[in-house]
Parts: C-alpha cells; structure tokens; sequence
C-alpha cells in the first residue's frame, strides 16, 4: 500500500458474540418488546439467557474526532430482522444516532443523551404482515469541524445513510437513500455510542418485533 493519505481504516466494533444454531439467522441483541408504539433501542444485552449478547454497544472513543482534523470518517452497518401486523397504517421507523451512554440491559427508551443522526421515513406495512424479514442501513458520519464542548458550533458532523428492507415481495421492500442531516453540538472529548432504534407506529400488536443481529464501525482517522 502506498499509504499515500497517512490514514488507516479500522474496525472499532462488530459484534455482537451471539450463539445460535445453523440456518437462519434470528439471535443477536434482544429482541424489541412487541405492543409498543413508543420508541425503542436495539441495543440492548440479554439478562442471564444462554447464549444471548452480553452488554456490548458500539463505542467512539474520546478523541476520535481530533481538533483541527476535518473530514475524518466514520462508517457503520447495520442489520438485522423485523416482523409487523397487517393492520392498515401500522408503520416502522429506524432511527440512528450516538448517545452518551451504554444502554446495557435497560429496554426501551436511548440511555443517556442521544444525538440523532439519522432518521429513515416511517415506512408503510402496506396492510401486508411480514415476519422474520431482513433490514439494513450503511451509514457515514464525516467530521466537517472538530472542538471541545457542546455549544454550536464544536464539532459539526455530517451523516449520510442508505437503507431499508426486503420483504416477502418487491411491490412491498423499500430501499433508498435517507435525508441527511448536520449536527453541531458533540464534545469530541468524550465518548459516545452508537446505536439503533425503532418505533412502531399507530397499532401496537404483539407481531410488531425487530431484532438487530449485528453491527459494524470502521473509522478512518
């Protein structure tokens, strides 16, 4: 390699360890409690279960982002599976971002203070139910300025994303780009993790259950 840039990729996490049997895949983070419509983590370690995920989350280091350093890179992929009602208007909307703590074993709402990064649209079940269907979302956050503290503007930070997922046909799988978005206000001091989260909007069933099996972060620094 030429290492013409002076930068490195590196993967500062992928997981989680799951164990499960061949076939297909279903064991990851725990799974999303079904009947909720209010927002709800996917990053949260199993409570004792043999061979769930233990309490692991996805984590930027302080000083990743460094000063006077723009345009260093972080990439991130997630997946995973999610099953919803065919009642009309039920809809499932992921959410991205980064919050200030680990979320461990807590369902439920984001621990600590979550910045969103990205948001994808809330996404029709087309009065069609799906069960067991796969989900993906490739997301960048490029640092366009870097500082200390939260007041606008520290550190600015563009993130960019594509994404959905793969139903029982194509007339219902949705796959595009998601709206961008800045945010001004990360202390490139501290750590932050990252996390995904879903909301399952208007009927709240049962069925309605997303499980995220695995995450990935690459930085380029």
């Amino acid at each position: 390699m030429s290492f013409f840039t002076g930068t490195q990729t590196e993967v500062l996490f992928a997981g989680p360890a799951t164990t499960q049997a061949a076939g297909a895949a279903t064991a990851g983070w725990a799974q999303v409690a079904g009947a909720v419509t209010t927002i709800q983590n996917l990053v949260v370690g199993a409570t004792g279960a043999s061979g769930g995920s233990d309490v692991v989350q996805p984590l930027i280091p302080a000083g990743f982002w460094q000063q006077g350093r723009a345009n260093t890179v972080l990439t991130a992929s997630a997946t995973g599976i999610v099953s919803w009602v065919g009642t009309a208007g039920t809809t499932a909307t992921w959410e991205l971002g980064i919050t200030t703590a680990q979320q461990g074993t807590a369902t439920g709402a984001v621990a600590g203070t979550k910045t969103v990064l990205l948001t994808s649209q809330a996404y029709p079940n087309n009065t069609t139910s799906q069960t067991g269907i796969a989900w993906r979302f490739d997301f960048d956050i490029l640092a366009r300025q870097v500082g200390f503290g939260t007041t606008a503007i520290a550190t600015a930070l563009l993130a960019t994303g594509v994404g959905g997922f793969t139903a029982a046909t194509n007339a219902n799988s949705i796959w595009g780009p998601l709206p961008p978005q800045v945010v001004t206000t990360i202390d490139a001091s501290i750590n932050y993790y990252l996390y995904a989260a879903i909301t399952f909007g208007t009927n709240a069933s049962a069925s309605n259950t997303c499980t995220m099996l695995r995450m990935i972060l690459n930085g380029c620094n």
